[in-house]
């Protein structure tokens, strides 16, 4: 469509969205009060007290025009423009973004660089999703997914048993959950900038050109597939694989790659929400950032994973996720940063180093791993050093390097022992695995290819 065509449709992007989502009419008169007196003001980044007030209202307002308009939108055969800019952007209106930014934006949302078939959702595809019965919503912010909080409702008396069930099985119901819990949270983390957060697009926080900045699922899943080239483990979990007729019962790590929520907002940070659905543990984790990423999507990406590799650690292995004499990756990381002072294979410059990386994430041990975990992938995997040996072997024994990276940084004395370690553990496992293909070669069936792929896997 021609620019001047795009422009003349935009015209009145507020009404027309106040109009399509049919809302009180109390509720559209506040909001157009709020964004036009929200227009006016010279600082929109103010923290003047009035100022405040009027971003922390115009957030309240926004998020129930959004439920308003999202209910509409489910009898509508195909929305309008501007609609899909206001659900995938927060745009409400073209002086606000400014006429360049909203043909921008108008154009992109003729034909979002989403891709759910790859697990990268627009806000409004995830919702969709949910409202289709693909998707269950995301845990609020006290961990508890739908049908805990369904039943904690019924507990304290607001539902009784006959509405419990009603809405656990409502669709709508799921969304309104999700956009009332997950949505405001996450649209705020997102934007990173807590105390000045405004959910409408601005072009006040626009800061260089939006194509820089947009997050497609080109970018998301190449990305994931760079972490995977050099963390080869990074998205496998354990399950137990059963096959009763065949009397086969094995435990393996099945690979189950995120999905990638796409939040409508600018913003600089990526947000780790949920390392899988409900209970099952062969569910994608959920992982957000805003559609527009102002920091390095790459680094982002990899602080995501590390995340992830500790919060899906942490699941595995419950109340002793912290206890030494199991060991696992928190567990050891939790011991080494808790008793780095008495570690003899620590030098004294290297215990300085942790005692200032320790007090740079305020003792946070899963944020000091992660920040390992980047200096890892980025560095150590090119076999340029930066960790020292106790954090380089406990993440050598967790996120190994695949064969080809191994074999190139092998001739390293720093890798060698760790190395030559992860060989021996891995040998027996691959051993084990092996003489079970072995078996079931020579059965009916074969060998299934989930245990086939396991094989592959730590052939890796």
């Amino acid at each position: 469509m021609e620019t001047q065509k795009i422009m003349e449709e935009l015209t009145g992007s507020l009404d027309k969205i106040l109009k399509f989502a049919a809302c009180e009419e109390s509720l559209g008169k506040d909001f157009k009060t709020s964004v036009a007196a929200y227009k006016k003001l010279s600082d929109k980044n103010s923290s003047e007290e009035g100022t405040t007030a009027l971003r922390r209202r115009l957030a309240e307002l926004f998020y129930k025009v959004y439920e308003a308009a999202f209910k509409t939108s489910l009898k509508a055969e195909k929305l309008p423009a501007v609609l899909n800019m206001f659900f995938t952007f927060g745009y409400v209106d073209e002086e606000l973004a400014g006429m360049e930014n909203a043909v921008y934006l108008y154009e992109l949302s003729e034909e979002l660089p989403t891709d759910p078939e790859r697990g990268v959702y627009s806000f409004y595809q995830w919702l969709m999703a949910i409202y289709s019965g693909k998707k269950e919503p995301c845990r609020n912010e006290l961990d508890m997914d739908y049908r805990e909080y369904l039943h904690e409702q019924k507990r304290m008396g607001r539902i009784d048993r006959n509405q419990e069930a009603a809405l656990l099985n409502s669709n709508i119901s799921k969304v309104i959950f999700e956009m009332t819990n997950m949505f405001p949270i996450i649209n705020r983390l997102t934007f990173g900038q807590l105390s000045i957060f405004c959910p409408i697009f601005s072009e006040h926080n626009v800061f260089r050109p939006l194509d820089n900045d947009l997050i497609t699922a080109d970018k998301v899943v190449a990305e994931i597939e760079e972490i995977r080239h050099k963390d080869f483990r990074a998205f496998y979990r354990e399950t137990m694989f059963s096959v009763r007729e065949r009397d086969i019962n094995e435990m393996i790590e099945v690979e189950v790659l995120p999905d990638m929520i796409l939040m409508p907002n600018i913003g600089g940070r990526s947000i780790m929400w949920q390392e899988i659905e409900g209970k099952k543990r062969t569910t994608p984790a959920r992982m957000m950032c805003s559609i527009f990423h102002t920091e390095e999507f790459a680094q982002s990406m990899i602080r995501l994973t590390g995340e992830f590799r500790w919060e899906m650690c942490k699941r595995a292995q419950g109340v002793r996720w912290n206890d030494v004499s199991d060991p696992s990756l928190t567990s050891e990381y939790c011991d080494y940063a808790q008793f780095y002072r008495k570690n003899k294979d620590l030098t004294p410059d290297a215990k300085e180093k942790i005692k200032t990386q320790l007090a740079r994430v305020r003792n946070n041990n899963k944020s000091m791993f992660v920040s390992d975990y980047l200096m890892w992938i980025k560095y150590e995997s090119a076999g340029l050093p930066r960790l020292n040996k106790v954090a380089r072997n406990i993440l050598f024994t967790y996120c190994p390097f695949p064969g080809e990276i191994r074999n190139k940084i092998g001739a390293n004395p720093l890798y060698r022992q760790a190395i030559e370690k992860y060989t021996v553990i891995n040998s027996r496992k691959l051993h084990r695995i092996t003489l079970l293909c072995r078996k079931l070669e020579n059965t009916p069936g074969g060998v299934p290819e989930e245990i086939a792929e396991y094989k592959r896997y730590m052939e890796s």
